[in-house]
């Protein structure tokens, strides 16, 4: 306990020495931003926990109301995720916990009404070349994970329950972006599927909709599988184009 308290001590002193006082207008701002910055330069990294509101308090010579304020819109803008209980407090998000900032920038494009067609612009920019990428690097144990999430999405369907219906993030996708490794790809596509997912979501799709849908994924498989990047590129093309105009069927039919 003595070593853990002494090393807690020397935090302390680095933080002190980091961190300035804010003598802001809203200083729950500048301290939201110091916190930012310690946390992307990965002083504190994922799963850490955040010093207790009444050291950050004395660190940045604020109101305890203040760093509250500050660690809420950390937590608003998926930087950390708030505990309670004995062990609780502010932790930061360990990696692939960013659905609070996906569903943020979801809102954002929401709020600026962007239309179909922008979202099938960049859906038709962006997906192929990341489907290409992915067949450069596709493992088979890769090309068994997106069969699975296929023969699962089509096992789960329900056309009189919505929820069944599809993915709420589809997992395909995602797992496209991911094999790319590339962690930029990763959030486009979560943002783009999230988007996507709130749209189809409010209309039922059919059972010949969903088993389209699912021999195009199944396509895009079999072009993984041959390492053929200009396959998967096509095939991943010709599939957001179908899955557009099944958007505007149905837009068409509940308009």
């Amino acid at each position: 306990m003595k070593k853990k308290t002494q090393n807690r001590k020397e935090e302390k002193s680095i933080e002190q020495e980091m961190f300035s006082a804010v003598r802001s207008v809203r200083v729950s701002e500048g301290i939201e931003e110091q916190l930012k910055e310690a946390i992307i330069n990965r002083h504190y990294r994922a799963g850490d926990k955040l010093p207790p509101e009444r050291e950050l308090a004395e660190i940045f010579g604020a109101s305890r109301s203040s760093i509250r304020e500050a660690i809420r819109s950390l937590e608003a803008s998926g930087f950390v995720v708030i505990k309670k209980g004995v062990h609780g407090g502010a932790f930061v998000i360990e990696k692939g916990e960013s659905k609070t900032m996906i569903r943020y920038l979801r809102d954002v494009l929401r709020f600026r009404q962007v239309t179909l067609e922008e979202v099938l612009q960049s859906r038709l920019i962006f997906e192929p070349e990341v489907a290409a990428e992915a067949a450069r690097r596709a493992t088979a144990k890769d090309i068994e994970r997106l069969q699975e999430i296929t023969q699962h999405q089509l096992k789960g369907f329900n056309p009189h329950n919505p929820a069944m219906q599809y993915d709420r993030n589809p997992r395909f996708h995602r797992v496209l972006a991911e094999i790319t490794g590339n962690q930029v790809f990763i959030i486009i596509m979560e943002t783009l599927m999230e988007i996507h997912s709130h749209r189809i979501n409010q209309f039922e799709v059919d059972e010949k909709a969903m088993e389209e849908i699912t021999a195009q994924h199944k396509d895009i498989i079999e072009a993984l599988r041959s390492n053929d990047s200009k396959m998967a590129y096509e095939k991943v093309k010709s599939h957001i184009i179908a899955v557009h105009h099944l958007h505007k069927q149905l837009d068409s039919e509940h308009s």
